[in-house]
């Protein structure tokens, strides 16, 4: 796996957790745009609220980062469901799902009991499936 993807990965697992409040965050930007005050009097149509509401809606479903980012959530949570391993969910939990990572590599292997080699072979597995998963590999 490139070194870039890998990184890629990374980070996308750092922002997993916080999914949720980065959608809501884009959807609320849609809902309530930044509206320059307009000095111009009269002319100009006014939109219904309806058709308000539905040009939102469309906005929504359609914005690239809001689906960019439900696509990578749920590629991560397909992942730890298919890996089927209590190893992976740690390892994830304590090395990206954490906001102030107290441990390193070899602390997480020592806390869940197994080798560097392994806990570094599950993690490439784990990466290498959510690569294919997200179309990267």
């Amino acid at each position: 796996m490139r070194r870039s993807t890998f990184n890629y990965i990374e980070d996308m697992l750092r922002d997993y957790p916080h999914y949720n409040e980065y959608i809501k965050e884009c959807e609320e930007e849609i809902r309530h745009p930044y509206v320059e005050s307009d000095e111009n009097i009269g002319g100009g149509r006014s939109v219904g609220k309806q058709e308000h509401l539905t040009e939102t809606i469309i906005r929504i479903d359609e914005d690239k980062r809001i689906r960019q980012m439900k696509r990578q959530q749920r590629a991560v949570a397909n992942c730890l469901d298919r890996s089927n391993s209590d190893i992976v969910y740690q390892m994830c939990k304590e090395l990206y799902f954490i906001n102030k990572r107290r441990l390193t590599l070899d602390g997480v292997a020592y806390k869940l009991n197994v080798s560097r080699r392994t806990l570094i072979r599950h993690r490439e597995d784990f990466f290498i499936d959510l690569a294919k998963e997200l179309g990267m590999q």
